[in-house]
């Protein structure tokens, strides 16, 4: 089984490839790029940029998200309507979008259309393509291998967690993230476009990946099937 995981990290998508015992950490510089060299042959990618838009209301695959997460429900953000995305300047979708549009889903609005024009483009895709959260995904191993919350993302120990995780999940890939992960540690230059800061970026992509391998989801909301639109997937109950 071909799983790849797909996060934008400040000007390229940092994708990870898990092939049987194979872990491939690369970038691509458009979605585009990401499903013609690594898309089309997988069985699953997940990607962590909202799939499905709304055409008013707010989603409720984010709400069901956000009440998974609990404390750390601020890493989920409220996904503007599509006039929003479609607007051509910032007072517009904010005013397409009810008057609301945090500064975070604007920064995003750029990657969404991509997203969604590619879908549009190659609808073949969809079978494929799926909406996760990193940190909905974290806090789903984290619960299966009885680990605590990983904290913060930002912070060296919440790195660290969350590779403890992937190492409890699967030792083997976890082995490879870690050993890239302390690579880039020790010698902090671009290496595919990923500098050490940008070190939660492929721990995203990563379990994203691992989730993917898993073949089967879980949904959010739980009455939606996993390829219907406006749905994030998670890990199931465990394989």
């Amino acid at each position: 089984m071909t799983a790849v995981g797909v996060d934008w990290a400040s000007g390229c998508w940092v994708v990870v490839v898990h092939e049987g015992d194979d872990v491939a950490i690369t970038t691509e510089p458009a979605m585009l790029n990401v499903w013609r060299e690594h898309g089309r042959a997988a069985d699953a990618v997940l990607v962590d940029v909202p799939v499905g838009l709304p055409e008013t209301a707010s989603r409720a695959c984010d709400r069901a998200a956000a009440s998974l997460l609990g404390e750390r429900h601020s890493s989920v953000f409220d996904v503007p309507c599509r006039a929003a995305v479609e607007a051509d300047d910032y007072e517009l979708a904010r005013a397409e979008n009810g008057g609301r549009l945090g500064s975070q889903s604007w920064g995003l609005v750029p990657r969404i259309r991509e997203v969604d024009c590619f879908l549009d483009a190659r609808p073949e895709a969809e079978a494929q393509v799926f909406e996760s959260h990193p940190e909905v995904c974290y806090a789903a191993f984290a619960a299966r291998v009885d680990a605590d919350d990983p904290g913060s993302k930002r912070e060296t120990e919440g790195l660290d967690a969350r590779l403890a995780i992937l190492d409890a999940v699967d030792e083997g890939f976890g082995e490879r993230i870690r050993g890239f992960v302390e690579d880039r540690r020790a010698d902090p230059q671009w290496h595919h476009r990923i500098q050490s800061g940008r070190l939660d970026d492929v721990l995203d992509a990563a379990v994203l990946a691992l989730t993917a391998k898993e073949g089967s989801f879980g949904v959010l909301p739980a009455d939606r099937d996993a390829d219907d639109r406006q749905v994030i997937v998670y890990p199931g109950d465990g394989a």
